[in-house]
């Protein structure tokens, strides 16, 4: 989706335009486009929206704007759903869309560029594109007037700049700039630049001219003397002193003073100056650069000529090629990339990281299903690149990005984040990406990367096809040269293949160049053509033993003939693939669906002991027709395995779906695959989703089914309806795990203990608790290594510490806080001493010491930084702006901002507990009116989910904010009921202090 406001306001959807409303709704969008990413309260926009003088009815109509606008823009969103886009805040609205997808920051972003570039041909031709995203005036909305006229004002800059890089380049449009000197007359560079064009195109009379009325202007309008830079001018147009064109320059370092790798590309000079710039820049602060076209265009060419430069001067260059058909394993990219740098002698301890274990090949040890790990895994292989990248710099090529797996995009996605921090030049080569989702939200978060730049090579001219006619040994006459242009648009790869066949300009041209390729291939013997094919169905390089044993015969002498050395390359020793992927694709494209479907097994028989697990389900899977949809099966379950331990979650579930769409009438395999989902569904897409809700309804429906032992099923389950609140479903599936022996008895008192916390019944929760602590004291350490934390089994101590800080036992709290973290320390656990910071958090909401909070907020995100570990981060950034508003020092928006941001991953349980906190600090900061609205919104949830754990306290707060003794009455008597004396206490205390007039309220509250 892109929106423009660079004239009057348009949106569109996968290029076709999207229909927003009325004039007030596309008014609210400006609005929103303007201050986009950032919260917009209500007020300011009733206020924007009227002018100032908004009807009394302006909130509940800005309500149903907000509605139409969500409706327009999210049409497949879920009623009642969050908005996606359109998103609420306290107090206001936040429209979340990524910048390049709004034409003024993409304005912002070329000028940027144009205004860095050193080449003046490749700044015209930023300044161009920016100017082009200019449709008319914007619309005119008041309140964020001065934005626009900023950006009318830096228009006018850019196309002052165009000119400017179209006269050092030696090829100005002197009509053009003439009439913006006209409507301009103030701006003297623009009259400058407009009498060098001039003189150059030998009308020095007219550049004298020109000089003299601006004098005129500037004297009798302005009262002033032309500037430093106009009279430079008119010297140098008098004295016939006028230098010529810029020639191209750029800093002597790796880039431009580099030997000239690339030096065979035709045709590419605009391109590899930016790529150079890129290259130099990247010493100071990495770069990232996106090369997108279409196949053939030449990216690869380019990547391989900044490669060149680089390694040159000294630079190390690695690659991550992703295969254009078939398969890709998990993380295959940035496998290659990983394996290299772990190689180089630069590596040093970064490359020996426990995390990059996923990048090694071989089979990996069980390690569960562990948020925190892929974090930590992104964080190795950031430090790694770091490390390889600062004795002299480094280029990472991803080449073929269209084709990577989406684990590997989100590394990639992860790496933009921090590679400005290092030496390292990032060069991805990708195809058009406008729709392919993935793709768009990668390449958005690269865009907002440091010096980010995007290279889009077109195709060649006439003249640069003349030259390439000319390289490869053929006079490039006119008509050749037209025909040659009319038949490929320019494309490099399709004039080279149509210059080698044998009539390049004769006859009709065919429908593509596939079809010259596919001359190539049938003119092949079948012995060749059949190990052709082998290679086409493999999608990538393959090894000469594999590809023999699948064909049957020795294949080396067969790729050594003439027809197929064309179309075949070496890729490493004993390692074959096709010279370009166009090769690969024609060939498959030709193959008839029976033959395609053999040759798939063929090479999965072969390969098994040598091909991915997810290779081998992809090539199976092409080859169920033939009975083979048991190995199909078996290996896509093997592939999601596979996935897992190597931390690709997305990769993983992709496998996951597939498989679950095979499975026959075996209850106990599907269940198995189903509760291996939620785990990951629960890392990907959030708790709270109903992708999530889906597969855990199907794996409950298939639990009475099964004859194997149910209880992992039930301990899974009732921690997912946990998190979910869905404290009745947690309950039941809990009871059936008590009465077993060990953890699995210790896990179903857990979860009934922390039920009872939820729903306020404290005495349950603290003897359940109990019981499952008291059955943790029997077990010993080697039992508990690698469980502790890892699963809230092993936590009974830290959810009793909150049921007994409740209950009025503050240093029984504190003790069971010291044995959970005691456990995690037997148990070598750095997710339960992490657990066990967080609690102390919590508990700090709980009983309000500012002091408590502050520090325990610093161990969670000191610890969640240093494991990645990216939920412990949002909550301590939450408790710590908690501590501070409590504790007077204001920031009650950046409070309520972190508080949201605990839930972004569909957390649903917990929510009371901080808004109960954050309500309690609103009212402590003389905000009694926010305070009653999220006390509110406190009860309504308890309400819709049963947590009651903190009720009393949302009432005694309401009550405060709202001057209510009836409703403080009914706070004290839910307290003494749930046996919360904690709550109680502070009712009481509240009782006696509360005021008897309501003009007493607002001091009263921000003392108490």
């Amino acid at each position: 989706m892109r929106f423009g406001v660079l004239g009057p306001l348009r949106v569109t959807r996968d290029g076709l335009p999207v229909a927003v409303g009325g004039p007030k709704q596309q008014r609210l969008l400006v609005l929103l486009l303007v201050r986009h990413n950032r919260p917009c309260s209500a007020d300011w926009l009733v206020d924007a929206l009227w002018d100032g003088r908004p009807p009394a009815s302006a909130e509940v109509t800005l309500r149903t704007y907000v509605a139409g606008l969500r409706r327009a823009l999210e049409p497949d969103r879920r009623a009642r759903a969050s908005g996606g886009l359109v998103r609420n805040h306290p107090g206001g609205y936040e429209l979340r869309v990524p910048p390049g997808a709004i034409d003024f920051v993409e304005f912002t972003d070329l000028v940027r560029g144009a205004g860095e570039a050193t080449d003046p041909v490749v700044a015209e031709g930023l300044y161009a594109d920016a100017l082009a995203l200019w449709r008319g005036d914007p619309a005119d909305v008041a309140a964020v007037r001065p934005e626009f006229e900023r950006l009318a004002e830096a228009r006018v800059s850019a196309e002052e700049g165009r000119f400017a890089a179209a006269v050092a380049a030696g090829h100005a449009p002197v009509a053009e700039l003439r009439r913006f000197v006209a409507a301009h007359p103030e701006r003297e560079t623009a009259r400058a630049r407009l009498m060098l064009a001039l003189y150059r195109a030998g009308r020095q009379a007219e550049a004298l001219a020109v000089y003299a009325e601006g004098r005129r202007l500037l004297v009798e309008e302005y009262g002033v003397e032309p500037g430093a830079e106009l009279r430079e001018a008119h010297r140098r147009v008098l004295d016939h002193d006028v230098p010529p064109p810029s020639a191209v320059s750029g800093p002597a370092r790796p880039g431009r003073g580099a030997p000239a790798g690339g030096a065979g590309l035709v045709g590419r000079v605009a391109e590899l100056a930016v790529l150079d710039d890129l290259l130099a820049a990247s010493l100071d602060s990495g770069r990232v650069v996106a090369v997108v076209g279409e196949a053939g265009i030449g990216k690869t060419s380019l990547a391989r000529a900044v490669g060149e430069r680089a390694a040159a001067a000294g630079v190390p260059v690695v690659w991550g090629r992703c295969p254009d058909l078939g398969q890709a394993p998990p993380f295959w990219l940035w496998a290659q990339v990983v394996r290299a740098l772990v190689a180089s002698p630069r590596a040093g301890a970064a490359g020996r990281a426990a995390a990059l274990a996923g990048f090694a090949d071989g089979p990996l040890a069980d390690s569960g299903v562990d948020p925190a790990a892929r974090f930590r895994t992104y964080e190795a292989v950031a430090d790694l690149v770091r490390a390889v990248a600062a004795p002299a710099g480094l280029v990472v090529v991803l080449d073929d990005l269209h084709a990577a797996d989406r684990d590997s995009l989100l590394l990639l996605r992860f790496l933009s984040t921090t590679v400005h921090t290092g030496r390292t030049l990032v060069v991805a080569t990708l195809r058009p990406y406008e729709h392919d989702p993935d793709l768009v939200a990668a390449l958005a978060d690269l865009a907002r990367a440091p010096g980010f730049r995007q290279v889009r090579p077109a195709g060649l001219d006439a003249g640069a096809v003349a030259d390439l006619v000319r390289r490869s040994g053929v006079e490039p006459s006119p008509g050749l040269v037209h025909g040659l242009v009319e038949r490929t648009g320019g494309n490099p790869f399709f004039i080279t293949e149509l210059l080698s066949s044998a009539d390049p300009a004769g006859g009709e041209p065919p429908p593509g160049v596939r079809d010259t390729v596919r001359v190539r291939l049938n003119a092949l013997d079948d012995a060749t053509r059949d190990c052709l094919d082998l290679l086409a169905v493999a999608g990538r390089d393959l090894g000469l033993h594999v590809l023999a044993r699948a064909a049957g015969v020795d294949v080396a002498p067969l790729l050594a003939r003439p027809g197929a050395a064309h179309l075949v390359a070496e890729a490493g020793p004993g390692v074959v693939r096709f010279r370009h992927p166009l090769f690969a694709q024609a060939a498959y494209a030709d193959l008839a669906p029976p033959r395609r479907a053999a040759l798939h097994a063929r090479l999965a028989d072969a390969g098994v002991d040598v091909l991915t697990r997810a290779e081998l389900a992809h090539h199976y899977g092409q080859a169920v027709g033939l009975g083979r949809g048991e190995d199909h099966l078996r290996w896509t379950l093997a592939a999601a395995e596979d996935a897992t331990l190597r931390l690709a979650y997305e990769d993983a579930l992709a496998h996951l779906d597939r498989a679950a769409a095979l499975l026959g009438p075996s209850p106990a395999r599907e269940l198995d695959v189903h509760l291996r989902r939620v785990a990951l569904l629960q890392i990907t897409v959030g708790v709270g989703s109903d992708a999530v809700e889906r597969a855990a309804a199907r794996a409950r429906a298939l639990l009475p089914h099964v004859d194997t032992d149910p209880r992992p099923a039930l301990w899974a389950l009732g921690e997912l309806a946990c998190n979910r609140a869905e404290f009745a479903l947690a309950a039941d599936l809990a009871r059936r795990l008590v009465g077993g022996e060990g953890l699995v008895h210790a896990a179903g008192h857990y979860l009934l203990g922390v039920v009872g916390y939820f729903t306020g019944r404290l005495a349950e929760a603290d003897a359940d608790l109990g019981a499952a602590a008291e059955r943790l004291r029997d077990l010993g350490p080697r039992r508990l290594v690698g469980q502790a934390g890892r699963t809230p089994t092993l936590s009974p101590y830290n959810f009793r510490a909150l049921v007994r800080s409740l209950r009025g036992d503050g240093v029984a709290a504190r003790s069971d806080l010291a044995a959970a973290r005691d456990l995690a320390d037997r148990a070598d656990d750095p997710y339960g001493r992490a657990n066990a910071a967080l609690f102390t958090a919590w508990l700090a909401l709980q009983e309000q010491d500012v002091e408590l909070g502050g520090e325990a907020a610093r161990r969670c995100r000191e610890i969640g930084e240093r494991q990645g570990m990216r939920h412990f981060v949002t909550t301590g950034d939450f408790v710590a702006r908690w501590a501070a508003v409590r504790g007077g020092r204001g920031g009650v928006e950046a409070m309520l901002s972190a508080g949201e941001g605990i839930y972004r991953l569909g957390l649903r349980s917990t929510r009371t507990i901080t808004t109960a906190a954050m309500a309690d600090a609103c009212l402590v900061a003389g905000r009694p009116a926010e305070a009653r609205r999220l006390a509110e919104d406190g009860l309504a949830l308890a309400e819709a989910t049963g947590e009651r754990v903190l009720a009393a306290e949302l009432r005694r707060v309401r009550a405060l904010a709202a001057g209510d003794a009836a409703g403080l009455a009914a706070a004290a008597e839910l307290a003494a009921a749930q046996g919360a004396r904690l709550l109680a206490d502070r009712v009481e205390a509240a009782s006696t202090r509360f005021p008897r007039r309501a003009g007493e309220l607002g001091a009263w509250s921000s003392t108490s």
